[in-house]
């Protein structure tokens, strides 16, 4: 078979697989609800209920963009220190309850904001919830997170830095 005749034959096929893909998708519908609570806090909500699990993904409107110049790594400093411990949830074990219970999380910095997620089976809406909201309530700030944090940040810049040069 030809070169021309193999591209037309698959060009065929890939309109036949994305006429299909957007017709099975012309029938979803995302239900999005977007609430403003009493304390200013906006929530958003999307039900899907196709597969059994949850995510939860807390925005704060701070990153770098923030920091003055000469001073940076603040909004980076405290994306580590949410993981840090709160009141009711030890230092690091925000990561252990949610990997123990099948799920995953991390939080990530950039100029814009601060973002922190986890997905979680669907049964352990409850724990997510909690967890973000027990340190967005009560964070642990004390002077030995603080230096813990501020070392592990400025090891990670030098990284980049170095990784950058290479």
């Amino acid at each position: 078979m030809r070169l021309h005749t193999k591209f037309l034959i698959a060009m065929v096929l890939f309109a036949l697989a994305g006429s299909a893909y957007a017709q099975t998708n012309r029938s979803m519908r995302v239900d999005l609800k977007d609430t403003r609570l009493a304390n200013g806090l906006r929530v958003i909500t999307v039900e899907d209920h196709n597969a059994p699990v949850i995510a939860v993904n807390v925005t704060y409107n701070v990153g770098s963009r923030n920091e003055r110049a000469g001073r940076t790594g603040f909004a980076h400093l405290f994306e580590h220190m949410m993981f840090q411990g709160s009141e009711n949830v030890g230092k690091s074990e925000h990561f252990i309850l949610v990997f123990n219970n099948g799920g995953n999380m991390n939080g990530t910095t950039n100029e814009d904001r601060t973002n922190y997620f986890e997905a979680l089976p669907a049964n352990q809406i409850e724990l997510a919830l909690f967890l973000e909201a027990d340190r967005m309530r009560s964070l642990a700030v004390t002077q030995e997170n603080l230096d813990n944090q501020r070392n592990a940040v400025q090891e990670e810049r030098r990284i980049e830095t170095i990784t950058e040069c290479l």
